[in-house]
């Protein structure tokens, strides 16, 4: 699947420092959605997420990759990204894993406080990367 082209602005949006919380939609096992906000890092192809395998809307991801995401700002003029597409989950002690927890944590937490926040976290060692098959701008 080709990515799906998005504007210099929506780039720029996604990729905001100090990073916008995400939220990720899944189909529940009971039909109901699950809504979970996460930090999260726009690749240029894929919003890609650190996290434990065992949560639970990672293992709606796993029987159903259908996934929604929406990334807004709080205050005016309050641009919203939604995005609507499919997940692929990696769990891996790798050191590509490593090297894509702390892109995605260096966008939330201090460069001096990055390693010591991964190190409390470390059974976290799942990635999901969600490529979205459609993108609706609010700006």
């Amino acid at each position: 699947m080709n990515p799906i082209e998005i504007t210099p602005k929506t780039h720029d949006f996604l990729n905001r420092e100090p990073g916008l919380l995400a939220v990720i939609g899944t189909n529940g096992k009971h039909g109901y959605p699950l809504m979970v906000p996460v930090w999260f890092r726009w690749d240029g192809e894929a919003i890609v997420v650190w996290s434990l395998a065992s949560r639970t809307w990672i293992q709606n991801l796993i029987r159903d990759p259908k996934a929604g995401v929406t990334v807004q700002e709080e205050a005016a003029p309050q641009m919203a990204v939604i995005m609507r597409g499919e997940a692929s989950i990696e769990t891996s002690d790798g050191p590509h894993v490593d090297e894509e927890i702390r892109r995605i944590t260096r966008r939330y937490v201090s460069e001096e406080k990055v390693e010591g926040y991964i190190r409390d976290w470390s059974s976290l060692r799942t990635i999901v990367r969600i490529v979205p098959r459609k993108i609706f701008v609010w700006v």
